[in-house]
C-alpha cells in the first residue's frame, strides 16, 4: 500500500483537513408542540446530503438516463489534505 505524499515536496508528513467536501447540510427550526417538553420552545434539526453533479445530470438527460445507471449523480470529490512540511493544501480523490 502506497503512503500519501505531498504532490509539491513529496513529504509524507500530511494531515487530513476535511473529509466531507461534498456534503451539504441544511438546518431547520420549528416550533415545539410536544406537551411533554414544556421548556423547549424550538426544535432544531440538521439534514446532511451529498451534492449532485450538474454535469452528470446533464449527461443523463442527453443519453436518456442510461449513463446514470453506471455513474450515478453524486459528486466524487475526495478528502482535503495539508502538508505540514511546506504548507501545501490539495484535494485527493
Amino acid at each position: 500500500m502506497a503512503k500519501l505524499k505531498c504532490p509539491s515536496c513529496k513529504s509524507p508528513k500530511v494531515q487530513l483537513i476535511d473529509s466531507q467536501t461534498n456534503i451539504e447540510s441544511k438546518k431547520s427550526t420549528s416550533l415545539n408542540l410536544n406537551p411533554l417538553k414544556p421548556f423547549t420552545v424550538f426544535n432544531h434539526k440538521e439534514k446532511k446530503k451529498k451534492k449532485t453533479s450538474s454535469g452528470k445530470v446533464a449527461l443523463g438527460v442527453m443519453t436518456g438516463g442510461t449513463s446514470l445507471l453506471f455513474t450515478g449523480t453524486k459528486q466524487n470529490k475526495g478528502n482535503e489534505w495539508h502538508c505540514t512540511n511546506c504548507g501545501n493544501v490539495w484535494k485527493s480523490k
